[in-house]
């Protein structure tokens, strides 16, 4: 028998669209528009030419051991570096290199909670962060948003108790594309309970558009000894294949996490480590030729949701998913099956817990012409169904 603690184990929520649209493809040939990726979905996007020439040259190298510990130290100090330059002074000893940054999340959880303990995280949010909660016992509350970009500080405040050991934020947000602004009322918050620790996801840090900044409760002096930051190459750098990402913790966590590498997977492969440590010496044009391809996707899709009567959405601020809202009464797993009948696949917005009922979650990193097809036909079937 299995254990107990993974009675509650299932496939990915927010990739089922996916899996239901590769047998539907598999069995009758449609053609589907793809947007239900949490992913780089156009060929133009691609590593930085960087990367790739260093792990050639580290496959050439025959960098093919072990390399047993928190990764490489020229990635480690090149990534300190990095959160440096972002506001959170950093020290190759805080910095460990993970596969991917999902497993950066999973260990987090893993180290600070027990069962019992309480964990608050955002609603809607990512599902890892539930799964492993859940998987550990621990008891979950859900911190309310007054709007998208807003947690309710109050409701925050309220949530903390004595049992309270950690606190989730993701910024900019899964699945909504959009910052949190009050960062300061957030901290000011965080700040009064001394005994929590704050982890910080960051994935999308550096895919966020004019006028808007990405901002980090790690920058707070007060909270920087107590936030984990979590972020990956994935996002920034086309990378999401790779699977490499990096955990920066204070000193003496970073050492657990050494602990939990070794004890799990080893190391992260040193032939990717050293396309990742490519990856950071790219020139910033780069990611700034990203974000503008991206930012070109954003308001094309954006410009063709908003023709429709049936749906309220806001403009990203950052990563690359829309988060449309559907006229109430409509339920958001019954619409996406409708739109993969009508040939276009998007991810329903409960699979990312309860405040995300009503809602469609799409990615717009699509080829133009794909990406224009998709959001036309999801109109189509949208308007179809809700306009009478």
């Amino acid at each position: 028998m299995l254990s107990s603690r993974l009675a509650h184990f299932e496939l990915p929520p927010q990739w089922s669209t996916m899996r239901e649209a590769v047998k539907l493809e598999r069995r009758s040939g449609a053609r589907i528009v793809h947007m239900e990726k949490g992913d780089y979905g156009s060929p133009e996007f691609a590593p930085p030419r960087e990367a790739v020439e260093a792990a050639q040259a580290a496959l050439r190298d025959k960098l093919f051991r072990y390399s047993p510990g928190p990764g490489i130290e020229p990635l480690r100090q090149a990534l300190a570096d990095e959160m440096t330059r972002r506001g959170r002074p950093t020290s190759m000893e805080e910095v460990i290199v993970t596969p991917g940054a999902k497993f950066g999340i999973a260990a987090s959880l893993l180290l600070l909670l027990d069962e019992g303990d309480e964990v608050i995280m955002p609603d809607p949010g990512y599902p890892p962060d539930e799964f492993w909660a859940r998987y550990l016992r621990a008891s979950i509350k859900y911190v309310q948003f007054q709007d998208d970009r807003h947690v309710d500080c109050d409701h925050l405040a309220g949530l903390m108790g004595p049992r309270t050991r950690v606190v989730v934020f993701n910024s900019p947000q899964r699945p909504n594309g959009q910052l949190i602004e009050n960062i300061d009322e957030v901290a000011s918050v965080l700040e009064q309970f001394p005994g929590v620790t704050v982890i910080s996801d960051e994935i999308f840090s550096q895919i966020v558009y004019e006028p808007h900044r990405h901002r980090s409760l790690s920058e707070y002096p007060s909270l920087r000894e107590r936030t984990v930051v979590i972020d990956t190459f994935s996002k920034t750098f086309v990378m999401t294949g790779f699977r490499i990402g990096w955990v920066v913790a204070p000193r003496h966590l970073a050492q657990q996490y050494d602990i939990l590498i070794q004890n799990s997977c080893t190391n992260v492969p040193v032939i990717i480590q050293e396309a990742a440590l490519g990856a950071l010496q790219a020139p910033p044009d780069f990611v700034e030729d990203l974000k503008r391809k991206l930012c070109t996707k954003r308001d094309l899709a954006f410009s063709v949701l908003t023709l429709s009567p049936s749906l309220e959405v806001e403009n990203a601020q950052a990563t690359f998913y829309l988060f449309p809202k559907l006229p109430p009464g409509f339920d958001d797993r019954e619409m996406v099956a409708r739109l993969l009948e009508g040939g276009v696949a998007v991810v329903p917005g409960s699979a990312f817990g309860p405040a995300g009922a009503g809602r469609i979650r799409l990615t717009f990193s699509l080829e133009d012409d794909v990406l224009l097809e998709g959001v036309e036909r999801l109109v189509k079937v949208i308007n179809s169904v809700t306009c009478h």
